[in-house]
């Protein structure tokens, strides 16, 4: 919730900036929108998104966990509980699974046997040094049998393995230790097996049980008594005290918004790779132009026009074809720039050094150069210039044709690679099929 309020703020300051300095931001104003509403969208998602799961997780008296079905193994589930009048805690849950009918073999009672005397230990080092509560468990791990305890004393210690430490020490005051036999039965459909135990007890340091590991005890008890049924409904109250039961579920606002962040990465890129490529398409395009304008050139000025009359020329024929037919060609629209300069009054010199600098191509670079220096020096053998600039522009233009034919060549190797695979399945498969063997 505290992450999306911050998303918020951030968002917020963003678009505060982006107001205030809108001018800066004017070459990005689409991408920045977008991304922007993006991360709007995202960030509401996530906070809905946490709304939903708070909306859903509700505390309750009483709660049921699905068990696992047959032979998956025990369930874990992440809780918190919150005894009255206690602080909440953190607790976690073991949910056995559904007993499955299949037969076990006399080993694994045998096994098991072995595994009950080592589980029930717990803390103490033997049966025959009993000092703390023993672990008489309803169930072993990785074993499909339930266990209950049949016990020869029931003064000393109580069915689920806990000391009376006072009746110990009452009855055996010089600590010699108290004998007393256990048995665990074993149980598996119609089997019984009984697994008897001595123990020698002694006075221990007294325990008290904290209220998780007592709410624990109840849940191991409940889940005992309850394995038959789908679900385990945990315990509603401790000593008579309500206790509220809230399943801790997983947050989804951090996925969500870095999934927001990556598409934002990804917009960015688009639109970076989109500015290459339109800005690669006007240069091959100028490319392909700049052969025409330049013979154009070199023909109105071999006529007897000055260079400012061909540019006006080439300029307003343009314009006049753009209207017709709406295409626009990049080198013609910086020509079209150009004349427009010089009728707002912008020395002709300079003029020409902008179109030069704004193609930022060398051939436009080198006609740009022509035109300032027949201002310069005169009209003297700018045609011959021009000439042979022209020439060398239709041969840049064939070589330039012949690179992008070899180009379209290689791009058109793996269409062919691929039929000829087809070709070579249609071929084959049919002859290996009428193969008699």
């Amino acid at each position: 919730m505290w992450f999306c309020s911050g998303m918020y703020f951030f968002l917020g300051a963003c678009a505060w900036m982006y107001f205030k300095n809108k001018s800066l931001f004017r070459k990005w104003d689409r991408l920045l929108r977008q991304i922007f509403f993006l991360m709007l969208a995202v960030t509401s998602l996530a906070f809905l998104s946490e709304i939903v799961q708070k909306t859903g997780t509700e505390n309750s008296e009483t709660m049921q966990i699905k068990r696992n079905g047959y032979g998956e193994g025990q369930k874990e589930a992440a809780l918190s509980m919150q005894v009255e009048g206690e602080k909440k805690q953190d607790i976690e849950i073991r949910v056995s699974p559904k007993i499955y009918s299949e037969k076990r073999l006399e080993k694994e009672f045998q096994k098991a046997r072995k595994e009950l005397a080592k589980v029930i230990s717990g803390e103490n080092k033997d049966l025959s040094h009993i000092k703390t509560d023993l672990d008489l468990v309803t169930a072993l791990d990785d074993f499909p049998f339930s266990v209950s305890w049949e016990l020869s004393r029931y003064d000393v210690m109580d069915s689920l393995g806990r000391l009376d430490q006072e009746k110990i020490r009452e009855e055996d005051p010089e600590n010699q230790g108290i004998g007393m036999n256990i048995t665990g039965v074993l149980h598996y459909e119609d089997k019984v097996y009984p697994c008897e135990m001595d123990l020698v007890i002694f006075a221990g340091q007294e325990k008290t049980l904290s209220t998780k590991e007592r709410v624990l005890e109840l849940v191991r008890l409940q889940d005992s008594a309850t394995r038959q049924k789908a679900y385990l409904t945990l315990p509603p109250s401790l000593d008579g005290r309500k206790i509220a039961w809230t399943e801790e579920k997983d947050s989804k606002v951090i996925p969500i918004l870095m999934l927001g962040m990556a598409i934002s990465i990804l917009l960015v890129g688009r639109e970076i790779q989109k500015e290459s490529n339109r800005k690669k398409t006007k240069k091959e395009q100028m490319m392909l132009d700049y052969p025409e304008i330049i013979t154009e050139f070199t023909m109105l000025t071999g006529a007897g026009m000055t260079a400012k009359n061909v540019w006006k020329r080439i300029a307003e024929d343009y314009g006049i074809t753009r209207g017709k037919t709406g295409r626009k060609r990049e080198a013609y629209e910086e020509i079209w720039k150009t004349w427009q300069e010089m009728k707002s009054g912008i020395p002709e010199m300079e003029c020409y050094e902008r179109f030069a600098r704004r193609c930022d191509l060398i051939p436009y670079m080198k006609m740009g150069a022509l035109l300032s220096q027949n201002l310069k020096k005169g009209a003297k053998g700018i045609s011959e210039m021009l000439r042979m600039e022209a020439v060398q522009a239709l041969e840049d233009r064939k070589s330039r044709a012949r690179q992008l034919g070899e180009e379209a060549g290689t791009r058109l190797l793996i269409p062919m690679l691929l039929m000829l695979i087809i070709v070579i399945t249609i071929v084959v498969v049919p002859a290996f099929l009428s193969i008699q063997v």
